[in-house]
């Protein structure tokens, strides 16, 4: 009594020629869905969005118009007039008659002064 074995199963042959056509199809309307939408994207978004072109010679660093530091003279120049006026002489108040001096002038003549520059 031996039991009859079914057949084994038969490799079934797939459609590679017609996949890969349909394959190709479907990703070249798949690209060209994407380039049409790319197209109308640009055509209608609103003006508001559109970038204005940057006039030549403009400097933009991200999305905020900003000079390089190494371009920027601001803080040379005020360390400027701030050494200027620590190294010279001037009116705080004229009224009151208060000035301000050089700090090593300042220095040399309150230890100048007889009581060793208390006051």
């Amino acid at each position: 009594m031996s039991e009859a074995r079914p057949p084994p199963p038969e490799l079934e042959r797939l459609p590679t020629a017609w996949l890969l056509r349909v394959g190709s199809v479907a990703l070249g309307l798949l690209a060209a869905a994407c380039v049409v939408a790319w197209g109308l994207w640009l055509l209608w978004r609103p003006a508001s969005e559109r970038p204005l072109p940057m006039p030549p010679g403009t400097l933009q660093v991200g999305m905020v118009d900003q000079a390089p530091f190494t371009l920027d003279r601001r803080a040379d120049a005020l360390k400027a007039r701030q050494r200027e006026r620590l190294e010279g002489y001037g009116w705080v108040d004229v009224d009151a008659g208060v000035i301000h001096q050089p700090i090593d002038a300042a220095m040399r003549q309150l230890l100048s002064e007889p009581e060793g520059g208390a006051r």
